[in-house]
């Protein structure tokens, strides 16, 4: 089960999992239950993402690098495809009606 991502925090963690989950690779948060030493120790130092899988580890530091550079990148506001609702630019679904967003 190897190290794949530090995190910087708990929300950073999950959002790595969540996308490491959407391209189909298993993947865990640990150090969680050391949150409160956040302060005494560096947040990626406590908070990491690991695979359960060793022979994912390159796909997902594809998938992660990926992601990163998508957040970096300023968004907009979007309109849903399916129901026409506008969104937020931090949703990657539709509130009124759950579509996802699509790229693009």
């Amino acid at each position: 089960m190897p190290l794949i991502y530090s995190a910087a925090n708990m929300v950073d963690a999950q959002l790595v999992v969540d996308e490491l989950r959407a391209g189909g690779i298993r993947a865990r948060i640990t150090g969680s239950y050391l949150s409160g030493a956040i302060g005494e120790l560096p947040p990626s130092d406590v908070i990491g993402v690991w695979l359960d899988e060793p022979r994912h580890d390159e796909r997902a530091r594809l998938i992660i690098a990926d992601f990163e550079k998508t957040r970096q990148q300023p968004e907009r506001d979007w309109h849903c495809s399916n129901c026409g609702e506008s969104v937020g630019r931090e949703f990657g679904a539709c509130w009124k009606c759950a579509k996802l967003r699509t790229p693009g």
